[in-house]
């Protein structure tokens, strides 16, 4: 190949690995880059294991492929951070679960490296990733709201229950007090 020539073709996995990247990114609701350089096959095993069980896509990742596939969608803000060896996490609709099994994970092994992250259009560094990552998760979220919903049908009846439970009461202390007369 001449110096000037540029390559036109791909191999097929390659093109298979960038279709695949193109399609995930484009309805990605959060995205984290980590480093998993320096870290051990069971390491990195543990991590996928956790990231599966949250429902979290993970997939270390050539820099070149990625930065084609993020080109043209709102990920290019975080064009500049995919160098040496990369892995993305990402969820398509959970923006705080991959956030918080990342930091988790970083928690109990120092050196691995959380680099930056993607979250409604925006680029977050380190501390927004772990700030993001104490926010509750949407199932945590929809517990409070059911919790929310049901307590004010629960207060109504407790304040609907009140005027009959006090009349109760006053007709049992009637009670007693004629039969202690009695």
């Amino acid at each position: 190949m001449q110096p000037t020539e540029q390559r036109t073709s791909y191999p097929q996995e390659k093109v298979d690995e960038l279709g695949f990247l193109k399609d995930a990114f484009k309805k990605v609701e959060v995205a984290i880059l980590a480093s998993v350089q320096g870290l051990t096959v069971a390491e990195v095993s543990e991590l996928r294991r956790k990231l599966h069980d949250a429902g979290v896509k993970f997939r270390v990742v050539k820099n070149t492929l990625a930065k084609k596939a993020i080109k043209g969608t709102p990920l290019e803000v975080i064009t500049d951070d995919f160098k040496q060896v990369t892995a993305v996490a990402w969820h398509d609709s959970d923006p705080v679960g991959p956030a918080k099994v990342l930091t988790a994970f970083k928690k109990g092994l120092e050196k691995f490296v959380i680099k930056a992250g993607f979250q409604g259009g925006l680029r977050l560094d380190a501390n927004g990733i772990e700030a993001l990552s104490k926010l509750p998760t949407m199932d945590e979220l929809r517990a409070q709201l059911l919790g929310t919903i049901n307590a004010v049908p629960a207060k109504l009846l407790a304040q609907l229950n009140a005027p009959a439970q006090h009349v109760v009461g006053v007709i049992q202390a009637k009670k007693d007090k004629d039969e202690k007369a009695a």
